[in-house]
């Protein structure tokens, strides 16, 4: 006989770490197994470990346990729209069930929208998150796209020094030098600081960066970020950007990666804290 109710602390520890859990329970030949499969964010499934033995009042998965599970796993985008499920065979083995369980479970995801059913072929999703349809610049926060900016921009200025040309350092300093000018123009300000930030990208020699440098600025190019742009470009900040965008250049020109990172991360964290105090 199996006491079910050690396992449960095991699946309680592992649950921060997994997307979702499942448990399987299945009979076979008077026994059961006692299954537990781990969905990871990716489209692995792991089973994370079984048992076998005899189960006391058992618990059965149902249709509704199975529809409930495929949901979550459509909402999290474990499957996206027009993706086709797994065909009825696999989803009943998966969940220790008759293909007839599976049949009502995927009913219900139809009938709900999530699912259409298209005989001789399988089961396809039609659920689609709305918000992911919308452009990325209607849904990105101003602080979201700083953590983001975080997350490139002082990789970045290590890779241009590694790889920036003469000719490329000529153009900071020649982005720069506009800048300078800009301190009671905050319109322009912006745009030739979108262009300086743009000529350290293409220092890399890394199309990938250039790329998601542009989706940045596509994105500070919606109408919420002019509108940043009035509250917070003030001669005084600029003053202060333009500073710390002179430390960058000659970090890169120096050919000192760790300094020229930690110059991009302190201007960045001034952006921040400037968006923090403008939310307070």
């Amino acid at each position: 006989m199996i006491d079910c109710t050690k396992y449960q602390p095991i699946c309680n520890h592992f649950s921060p770490y997994f997307d979702q859990k499942f448990w399987v329970w299945r009979k076979r030949k008077c026994h059961y197994i006692l299954r537990v499969i781990v969905s990871y964010a990716d489209g692995r499934d792991i089973v994370l470990f079984q048992i076998a033995g005899e189960l006391p009042g058992m618990m059965t998965v149902n249709a509704s346990d199975i529809a409930t599970h495929l949901r979550q796993q459509i909402s999290s985008g474990r499957f996206a729209a027009q993706d086709r499920l797994p065909p009825e065979r696999v989803l009943a083995e998966q969940y220790g069930v008759a293909r007839g369980t599976v049949r009502q479970a995927l009913r219900q995801l139809e009938q709900s929208q999530f699912v259409e059913r298209r005989p001789g072929s399988g089961t396809y999703v039609t659920f689609s998150d709305g918000e992911a349809e919308r452009p990325i610049s209607e849904i990105t926060r101003p602080r979201e796209l700083v953590d983001a900016r975080f997350a490139v921009e002082p990789q970045m200025c290590r890779l241009a020094v590694l790889h920036a040309t003469a000719a490329e350092l000529d153009s900071l300093r020649a982005h720069f030098e506009r800048m300078e000018g800009c301190e009671h123009d905050s319109a322009t300000f912006a745009d030739v600081d979108e262009e300086f930030h743009m000529a350290i990208a293409r220092c890399t020699q890394n199309p990938m960066i250039l790329w998601m440098m542009r989706q940045i600025h596509e994105t500070r190019s919606h109408a919420q970020w002019g509108r940043m742009r009035e509250l917070t470009l003030n001669p005084e900040i600029i003053r202060v950007y333009n500073q710390q965008h002179r430390q960058i250049i000659d970090s890169i020109a120096q050919r000192d990666p760790e300094g020229a990172a930690d110059a991009m991360k302190k201007h960045l964290a001034t952006a921040r804290q400037t968006l923090v105090g403008l939310a307070d």
